[in-house]
């Protein structure tokens, strides 16, 4: 590209966090390493050198993950360096590691291979699951395309040599702010798993294959999506968790509980962003109300995600998120005051709210000629905090749905009823990972 082409932050040589990112270099720590990992497993062995040439091939399409996290007085943000480049690694065995994210010229994502699988890992700073994908797939065929295969760069594939949208460099969060619309309902704390936690902190991975034909014909028998099904199968089953823990005399205070469901605003509202832009809706049961039977979750859960994600209730979140950025107490506040805020704002206003997240990143789309190439796709949620204790995130490719759970501790018995629950269906369930001890 010419100099007349360049992005804005490879003229600026910076870039501010969009108001998603605000929130993690506050709160992230050794254990919060705010990590997300996305995979593919081919259907032969990953090519290591081929790889890297695919890596080296695109890494300049997407300057806006070429930044390093730089400290400033009053925010943090990104800086660009064409010599930041992400590594190519093999994987460890513990997954979703921090970043060294303050180390100048250390990119904030990474690349994994390991037999017939490519990974690629980013820190939330950086993009969400719908970014992080983008990137995924770009990377993929231009790893197929060197390896001879005459694969084109279609269904929304970014082309490397294709020019940069300013869009895409855009915080879209303030593209759709609205500063007159009124704040959403405050909630109350939610319920939580009384599971303790592993010592030292170790993330266990359980990861399963479900039938997502029979995953979809289930779904739509009942009137939903398969969001809104899988949402009610986790609410039940935390319900089912909490009443057997308070039958048996273990103390549960009567208490909503609460999912947090990631939606992808791209689907909502037109943007090419490639950094965040996901907001949460939050379905719930109510203890107080009684034992609610799995087709009362599912109407509730219906009802809740139709009503949340309309797209005036939504534009309430995102003037709740991003009005205080304009306030102008808190723009002159230097940045170690916004940290402790921040830090405050998010033990108190954050994981109470919700007992567990529940991400389902959709359908992957590859050209028909790829199709053949690749088995699967899976998401590895972050690590969940001491807080929530499990996380779990979701993909489909083909004919198949991949789950995966992150958990902080030696129970297994959410993921067991969750994946039994599916079973029961008569929806394929094929353990991947078998962690349920």
């Amino acid at each position: 590209m010419g100099k007349t082409d360049k992005t804005i932050i490879e003229e600026k040589g910076w870039l501010p966090l969009d108001n998603a990112a605000k929130i993690y270099p506050a709160v992230m720590n050794e254990e919060l390493s705010s990590v997300f990992r996305i995979s593919c497993t081919l259907t032969s062995p990953v090519k290591i050198d081929t790889l890297s040439k695919a890596l080296n091939r695109i890494t300049g399409r997407f300057p806006y993950f070429s930044t390093t996290l730089r400290k400033g007085f009053f925010w943090y943000f990104l800086e660009y360096s064409s010599d930041i480049k992400p590594s190519l690694v093999g994987e460890e065995e513990r997954p979703l590691t921090a970043f060294p994210s303050r180390s100048v010229n250390h990119a904030l994502y990474r690349v994994l291979a390991r037999g017939s699988r490519i990974s690629v890992e980013f820190l939330h700073i950086l993009t969400d699951g719908g970014g992080a994908l983008q990137f995924l797939r770009t990377l993929l065929i231009t790893y197929f395309r060197l390896c001879g295969k005459d694969i084109p760069y279609t269904n929304g594939i970014i082309d490397p040599d294709s020019k940069i949208d300013p869009e895409e460099t855009e915080d879209s969060f303030k593209r759709y702010y609205s500063k007159e619309l009124p704040y959403p309902d405050k909630l109350k704390n939610s319920w939580h798993l009384p599971y303790r936690l592993c010592k030292p902190s170790k993330i266990t991975i359980t990861e399963a294959d479900i039938d997502s034909l029979q995953l979809k014909r289930e779904a739509k028998d009942n009137g939903v999506t398969i969001t809104e099904y899988l949402a009610a199968v986790y609410l039940h089953s935390l319900q089912s968790i909490y009443y057997e823990l308070k039958d048996s005399g273990i103390k549960q205070d009567d208490k909503i509980i609460r999912l947090e469901v990631p939606v992808n605003m791209r689907r909502l509202l037109p943007s090419k962003t490639m950094r965040n832009f996901a907001l949460f809706v939050m379905p719930e049961i109510d203890t107080r109300l009684g034992k609610f039977t799995f087709e009362e979750i599912l109407k509730v859960v219906f009802h809740y995600m139709r009503v949340e994600t309309d797209i005036k209730l939504i534009k309430r979140i995102i003037t709740r998120n991003v009005k205080p950025e304009y306030n102008p107490i808190v723009r002159i506040m230097p940045l170690f005051i916004k940290n402790l805020v921040l830090t405050a704002a998010f033990h108190r206003h954050g994981s109470t709210k919700y007992a567990s997240v529940l991400t389902n990143m959709g359908i992957v789309d590859l050209p028909g000629e790829a199709t053949d190439l690749v088995t699967s796709f899976t998401i590895t949620p972050p690590p969940p905090t001491s807080k929530l204790k499990v996380s779990c995130g979701m993909v489909s490719y083909g004919n198949s749905m991949r789950i995966t759970f992150a958990n902080l501790t030696g129970s297994t018995e959410l993921e067991r009823r969750i994946l039994s629950f599916l079973a029961k269906k008569n929806i394929r369930v094929k353990i991947i990972n078998n962690n349920l001890s």
